[in-house]
């Protein structure tokens, strides 16, 4: 560790003064290990190739416990605090899906811009589909003026659920959500369909001329729900009932621009309407979507079908069940089972899982161990599933990218602006691979790579006869070849062995990104209130076999550039 220390790259010597206390106060205990206990060969085999819009994030704006960016302006004001855009910067997110989301379905649009026909120049006040209330300070205008300065592609959610459930005719839902493409796409002085406010000339006095040009467009979210509350219909009705508002929508913002396609859902009870629908639009539809959190409430712990006192586990019980997600294959290496990924790749739909996220924990108050860290490792765990399926999976987005009160956030603002934002682990585990990973997913033969049992069923964490305790993954692109690896050992360190024979010619010089940090998550006295860091560290080798020690519970990835 003290080696890892000394050569890591950082900004300023703040920050390494920061990092050396907060390894030195929380290091993890590494047992005594020999050379090599695993073997790694990664083969000049290519899988399947990786889109980086895996590694996408979902600026949610909630209104019930969490307001997301709402909570991380500058206090009275629509702009987002200057070091939260410095986070942000920092992230550098490949996509970036807005606004929601369960109340997207719940709100008007409208009440994200300014100067609305009729309602004069300010935003209202949202009611969110729990009652509470939330500010409209963050918008569609800032949203998109932030994907710009990040260089991040906007996806945006309409409203579905008022069509589905007639709450509104179907065609006056429809015209809503071609009015939004209106406001975001078309050009200033175009004509628009019958009936329609220039939208454009509305966004031209909201202080933007150019159309946003916002091509992917997500139509409902997670309609599964509202899917289950139609009523008076048989199951071919509500399949025909939600294709026909599906493909009206669709027809009605293709009218206004031509050039844009859209996700729907396919999980569960969506997915028959979902293909009568593509079968209306073609290619217009570009993926099929499912979400997946995982653990939502435990509110009791089994093992073998009987309760386990939670005073009965220790922190390493807990940690080994935590980071065990989002599943697992026969080798104990994480996967998703959604059976969506199977009709993909029978029918060659293609998939975005646009929310995924280690989530939950809460309905017990006195955990053993309650650790930001663990969350993060489980999360790197949805991101070796999501490569191992990116050859029919091409957009992710981890939820939520800015908060300060769900505890799921890349980043936590403070609401007043008095204390500076920060990472949390499960956004920097997308940051680390979203910044290190090569275009192809390479074959990867292992040896010797040791397991364990997990016993427990906590809400959506269930018992696995083999999980990996080390789960690799390889990728490659032009300029070097990429060895992620986690490491789930709540306290030993593993020596392993990277055989990139195969894959040469190869620099001599490797580097390893390593996310690593501190099991508390209430800072002790001199430590920053930021849980985990990455850390980088060079390695000298001969080019083909490469051996590293992997520290307990740290998430890598071991960059070897190819000769130049």
């Amino acid at each position: 560790m003290f080696e890892i220390i000394c050569r890591v790259f950082v900004k300023n010597a703040w920050r390494a003064r920061v990092l050396l206390a907060s390894l030195c106060l929380a290091a993890p205990v590494v047992s005594e290990v020999s050379a090599a206990d695993t073997v790694f060969r990664i083969q000049d085999k290519v899988l399947h190739t990786i889109d980086p819009r895996l590694f996408g994030q979902f600026m949610e704006r909630p209104s019930w416990g969490e307001i997301g960016a709402e909570g991380a302006l500058v206090p009275g004001t629509n702009r987002l605090q200057p070091k939260v855009v410095d986070l942000l910067a920092e992230m550098k997110p490949p996509v970036m899906r807005f606004p929601g989301g369960t109340d997207v379905d719940f709100m008007d649009w409208r009440d994200m811009v300014s100067n609305v026909p009729g309602r004069g120049t300010e935003r209202p006040v949202s009611v969110g589909h729990k009652g509470h209330h939330v500010t409209n300070n963050f918008g569609y205008d800032e949203f998109f003026a932030l994907c710009e300065e990040l260089k991040s592609d906007p996806i945006i959610v309409v409203n579905l659920r008022y069509a589905l459930l007639q709450k509104k005719p179907v065609a006056q839902v429809a015209q809503d959500a071609a009015e939004l493409v209106a406001y975001c796409n078309a050009p200033v002085g175009s004509k628009l369909p019958a009936g329609m406010p220039h939208w454009p000339s509305i966004r031209k006095k909201n202080g933007r001329a150019k159309p946003y040009g916002v091509k992917i467009w997500q139509i409902g979210n997670e309609t599964w729900f509202p899917f289950k509350q139609i009523q008076g219909m048989t199951e071919a009705q509500r399949d025909q009932h939600g294709a026909k508002c599906i493909v009206a929508l669709c027809r009605a913002m293709l009218a206004v621009d031509p050039t844009i396609e859209f996700i729907v859902d396919g999980h569960g009870e969506t997915f028959q309407a979902a293909l009568l629908a593509r079968e209306e639009l073609g290619d217009k539809i570009g993926h099929f979507v499912f979400h997946r959190y995982t653990p939502w409430s435990v509110t009791k712990i089994l093992s073998n079908g009987k309760t386990v006192p939670i005073e009965s586990l220790s922190q390493a019980d807990v940690w080994h069940a935590w980071v065990a997600t989002p599943g697992f294959d026969k080798d104990g290496l994480a996967v998703f089972s959604n059976p969506l990924l199977a009709q993909a790749r029978q029918t060659g739909l293609r998939i975005a899982v646009t929310e995924w996220n280690w989530n939950g924990g809460w309905g017990i108050e006195q955990w053993p161990l309650n650790s930001a860290l663990a969350k993060g490792v489980g999360a790197a765990g949805f991101l070796h599933a999501l490569m191992r399926a990116g050859d029919v999976v091409d957009i992710g987005c981890q939820s939520m990218l800015v908060g300060n009160s769900w505890a799921i956030h890349a980043i936590h603002a403070d609401r007043e602006g008095k204390q500076p934002p920060y990472f949390m682990p499960s956004g920097q585990a997308t940051m680390l691979y979203s910044h290190h990973h090569g275009r192809n997913r390479l074959q990867v033969v292992a040896e010797n790579v040791p397991t364990y049992e997990q016993p427990f069923a906590m809400g959506g964490i269930q018992p696995w006869e083999k999980l990996a305790y080390l789960d690799a993954v390889a990728t490659a692109g032009d300029a070097a070849v990429f060895f992620h690896v986690i490491n789930r050992s709540f306290d030993r360190a593993y020596a392993i062995e990277i055989d990139v024979a195969k894959m040469g010619p190869l620099d001599t010089k490797a580097i390893r990104h390593m996310l690593t940090g501190r099991l508390n998550d209430t800072p002790e006295k001199g430590q920053p209130a930021q849980v985990a860091e990455i850390v980088h560290t060079e390695i000298e080798y001969d080019g083909r076999t490469l051996a590293v020690t992997l520290p307990a519970r740290t998430v890598s990835i071991v960059e070897m550039p190819r000769k130049r």
